[in-house]
C-alpha cells in the first residue's frame, strides 16, 4: 500500500486492540482465578493469636487436595452443630492418637509430646477441660485453636462428634502465605492485566489522535503539472521572468 492509501494511526491502532484484548485475557485469569480457586476472610475472633489476630486477612487455597498436621482450615462446622465456617488447625490426622493427661505441659500425639511452637503464650494445655485421649478415625480430623484458653474446638464436642473430630470432607481450604506460589501468580495476572490494558488504552488514544490530526490537515495528491495545489499559482508566474 503506499504512502496516499495508509490510515493515519492504523498500525497503533492494531496494537491497541491486541493490547486490550491481551490485557482482558491477563485480568480475567487473576480475577476469576482468584474467585474459584482463593477466597478471603476476615478473623472473626481471638481463638488462633497469635498466628492470626482478631480482624486480620485470611486468604484460603480452595484447591487443596491434601490436609497435613499444622495445617490452618477453613471448615463447615456442621458436625458441630453449628451453620458457620470456622478457622482452626489440624493437630492430628486420620489415625493419630491425640491425648492430654491433666498435669502434661504439652499435648502427646502417638506418645510422644508435641511440639506446638505456634500456640499463644507457648502453653498448649491452656483451657483444656480434662484429660482427652482420641483416635482420629480415618478421614477425620482433629482441631484445636492457637489460643487455647479461648478456643471452642475439639476438646469441646467429644460428645456432637466422633471424638470431637470434623470430616476431611468437610475442609473448604487451607490458609496460605502471602508467598504461596499460587497466590502470587494470580495476583501478577491480575496486575499486569491492568498494566496492558493501560496500554492499550493509551496505545487508542494515540491512534485516534493520529486520525484526527490527519482529517484537520489533508495530505494534497501530488502536484503533477496539471492541476497546482491550493496557493502554489503565483510561484509559477514569479518564477517565468522577462
Amino acid at each position: 500500500m503506499g504512502e496516499q492509501g495508509r490510515v493515519p494511526g492504523r498500525r497503533l491502532g492494531l496494537v491497541s486492540v491486541s493490547l486490550l484484548v491481551a490485557g482482558a485475557l491477563l485480568g480475567s485469569v487473576g480475577g476469576l482465578g482468584g474467585y474459584f480457586f482463593m477466597t478471603t476472610k476476615a478473623m472473626p475472633s481471638s481463638h488462633m493469636e497469635p498466628t492470626l489476630p482478631t480482624g486480620s486477612s485470611m486468604v484460603f487455597n480452595l484447591l487443596i487436595t491434601k490436609v497435613d498436621r499444622g495445617d490452618v482450615v477453613l471448615f463447615d462446622s456442621s458436625a458441630w452443630g453449628e451453620q458457620h465456617q470456622s478457622v482452626e488447625r489440624v493437630v492430628a490426622v486420620g489415625g493419630d492418637r491425640i491425648a492430654y493427661t491433666p498435669g502434661d505441659r504439652t499435648l502427646t500425639l502417638n506418645g510422644k509430646p508435641l511440639d506446638e511452637p505456634y500456640v499463644l503464650d507457648g502453653d498448649p494445655v491452656a483451657g483444656s477441660p480434662g484429660a482427652f485421649s482420641v483416635r482420629v478415625p480415618e478421614g477425620r480430623l482433629f482441631v484445636l485453636g492457637d489460643h487455647r484458653g479461648n478456643s471452642d474446638d475439639s476438646r469441646f464436642r467429644f460428645e456432637v462428634a466422633e471424638g470431637g473430630t470434623v470430616p476431611v470432607s468437610d475442609v473448604a481450604g487451607a490458609l496460605v502465605d502471602e508467598d504461596d506460589p499460587l497466590l502470587v501468580g494470580l495476583r501478577s495476572a491480575a496486575l499486569a492485566g491492568v498494566g496492558v490494558l493501560a496500554a492499550g488504552a493509551l496505545s487508542g488514544a494515540a491512534a485516534l489522535w493520529l486520525r484526527r490530526r490527519a482529517a484537520a490537515d489533508p495530505v494534497h495528491p501530488a502536484y503533477a503539472g496539471l492541476v497546482p495545489p491550493p496557493g502554489s499559482e503565483g510561484s509559477g508566474s514569479e518564477g517565468s521572468g522577462v
